[in-house]
């Protein structure tokens, strides 16, 4: 498979609760797997765990709006939609409609408040 030039300056919103977001740098990317690459690390999702996440379009305070992103679809919206300046968001989570539960694999704690995380 060939891939694509590598992205000009391209900066994304990430989240996984749709309260607190990243900027991730994906500029220079090839292809979408670089891309999905780099927004789990920032999130710090374990390579391992990876395969339960997937990641959609968003908007800040929303969830999932639309359908998960493979990573030809992922690195062709940032190619072509990208910017500077972080106009492209994207939810990651194992769920469209909710943020992952603090007991899912590869979640951290960073992302829960700390009354959900410390329920007996």
């Amino acid at each position: 498979m060939a891939r694509s030039s590598p992205l000009s300056t391209v900066r994304l919103v990430v989240s996984s609760n749709g309260e607190q977001y990243r900027v991730v740098e994906v500029t220079g990317a090839n292809d979408g797997s670089c891309i999905r690459e780099q927004i789990f690390s920032k999130l710090c999702i374990p390579d391992d765990n990876q395969r339960y996440f997937a990641i959609y379009p968003s908007e800040i305070g929303s969830y999932a709006l639309g359908a998960a992103l493979s990573d030809k679809s992922l690195f062709a919206l940032c190619r072509d939609r990208g910017d500077p300046s972080g106009s492209l968001k994207f939810f990651v989570s194992t769920s469209p409609n909710q943020p992952p539960a603090h007991y899912e694999p590869g979640y951290t704690t960073d992302f829960v408040p700390s009354f959900l995380v410390n329920r007996s």
